[in-house]
């Protein structure tokens, strides 16, 4: 062939297709976006040189050999071939092809998180943009009535809790330490038979000859809540009220139970643990001792901002709502004059928000009812902290709602202790918010019980009967005298 390797590379170097050199060349600048760009704008300047008539084209020239000019007509070679630019024509009628940013995929936020963020927006909007981040609870002692807090000592009623809580706290702590008659003696094969005849000591039976456990007992204080114990009227040869509704409210507490086992295992939300366990267990408790209390559900319920409190630096707190409210039940009469009071109020002092009702918001349920007792609930991963720091706001703005009214103040007597329940999952745990006049002191806790099985729950049951009959009976009581005197 070639006895010169010169000339034989010469040779193979002749014939290759430029098309594929020039396909190579494209797409490394096309890689290269610098060099495409520098390619393009040397496009302008450089004369295009057409092909020579002379040797045969190759049989598939690349339609883009050619370079394509700037379109400028001085530029073009007289003694070139006429031929049709069909690649140039190709190539204005081809949109330009560019490389498009990397998709980012859309995060979507949980169902949690989303009502959450909702609360918050809520939040933001009724303390205004001039709300300071109270993160912590110590930040609260910065406020212009602080809140400080407070561990239960041993003896607390010595020294540490007013009188007016004194009962509350001894019907309590005896009930959770030393609990007698919890069980009704009408389930006690249940009780047995659930725990495999484990053995209970004769006190957390009922005494079937207590007098109170029949005054006054009506059918319609349960049957409305309690329908299922309608089932046992016969078949229960000889069954007393009693004995009905002691079936029927050991059912319920199993459905309870099961609840929150499940709220538990399957890590559901607060508003899930809300629905079918913490109400139903507040709403059984009041309705044991027949008490006329509304259990709300305050999750809706924001602090009107002029009753956020402030802090010492001219700030508003931020504020959020709690869970649940018990308020006791008010006559119709009552409510009426009330209502008119408050218009009173309002129009003497020149104050629409003295008429925007009795608490220190403007949810309607809550405009009617004295809120009493404030409880929040609080789920696995949720900071204990923060739901005690809501507790402890919610109740610096009712302090401030009834200085508003002018009931509080340094020279007024000093607000009731307020009750406080803050649960995470089964644990329930109660504090006791104490007006010292220039501050508010919150000691606790105190725990009253779990929801982890039915025997529990039964144990946890007299203690929020007693904070029921303290909402009907004592705070009632405050409330009805201090009203009369406005």
């Amino acid at each position: 062939m070639f006895s010169d390797p010169a000339a034989a590379i010469y040779s193979w170097l002749s014939q290759l297709d430029d098309a594929g050199i020039h396909d190579h060349n494209r797409d490394t600048l096309e890689a290269r976006p610098d060099a495409s760009a520098k390619r393009k704008r040397q496009a302008h300047v450089e004369m295009t040189t057409p092909p020579s008539s002379g040797p045969e084209p190759p049989a598939h020239p690349s339609p883009k050999k050619r370079k394509v000019g700037d379109g400028d007509g001085d530029n073009v070679d007289p003694d070139a071939t006429p031929r049709s630019d069909r690649s140039y024509a190709t190539s204005l009628s081809r949109p330009t092809v560019t490389s498009l940013p990397e998709r980012v995929p859309l995060s979507f936020p949980s169902a949690s998180s989303a009502t959450s963020d909702s609360q918050d927006r809520a939040s933001d909007r009724g303390s205004r943009s001039s709300t300071s981040p109270v993160k912590k609870t110590p930040d609260l002692c910065r406020l212009e009535k602080p809140v400080v807090f407070a561990s239960l000592e041993p003896n607390p009623l010595k020294n540490q809790l007013p009188q007016d809580a004194h009962q509350l706290y001894s019907d309590i702590f005896t009930a959770t330490k030393f609990p007698r008659g919890i069980y009704p003696q009408a389930i006690r094969a249940l009780i047995e038979d659930a725990w495999d005849a484990m053995y209970h000591p004769e006190e957390l039976y009922e005494k079937l000859e207590d007098p109170s456990l029949h005054n006054g007992f009506r059918e319609d204080d349960y049957f409305d809540y309690l329908p299922v114990a309608n089932l046992f009227s016969g078949a229960l040869a000889g069954a007393s009220i009693r004995s009905r509704v002691a079936h029927a409210e050991y059912y319920k507490i199993c459905a309870i139970s099961e609840g929150a086992k499940h709220c538990k295992v399957l890590r559901r939300a607060e508003a899930s643990w809300n629905a079918k366990v913490h109400e139903p267990l507040l709403e059984l408790a009041a309705m044991r001792q027949r008490a006329s209390v509304s259990c709300e559900n305050a999750t809706s319920a924001r602090i009107l901002p002029c009753f956020l409190p402030s802090l010492v630096t001219g700030e508003t707190a931020r504020g959020k709502m709690v869970d649940f409210v018990l308020a006791p039940k008010l006559e119709t009469e009552l409510e009426s004059a009330i209502q008119a009071k408050l218009a009173a109020l309002a129009a003497g002092k020149k104050s629409p928000t003295l008429h925007v009702g009795i608490n220190q918001t403007d949810y309607t349920p809550l405009t009617h009812f004295p809120a009493a007792v404030s409880v929040e609930t609080r789920v696995a991963g949720g900071n204990l902290e923060e739901g005690l720091m809501q507790l402890s706001i919610w109740t610096a703005a009712w302090h401030k709602r009834m200085e508003a009214l002018g009931v509080a103040g340094k020279n007024q007597a000093r607000l009731p202790t307020l009750p406080l329940i803050l649960t995470h999952e089964h644990q329930w745990s109660l504090y006791f918010a104490v007006d010292r006049v220039d501050k508010i002191e919150v000691c606790g806790p105190l725990p009253i019980g779990t929801t982890d099985n039915l025997l529990n729950i039964y144990a946890l049951l007299p203690s929020l009967s007693r904070l029921m009959t303290w909402i009907d009976r004592d705070f009632r009581f405050w409330f009805d005298r201090f009203f009369g005197s406005l």
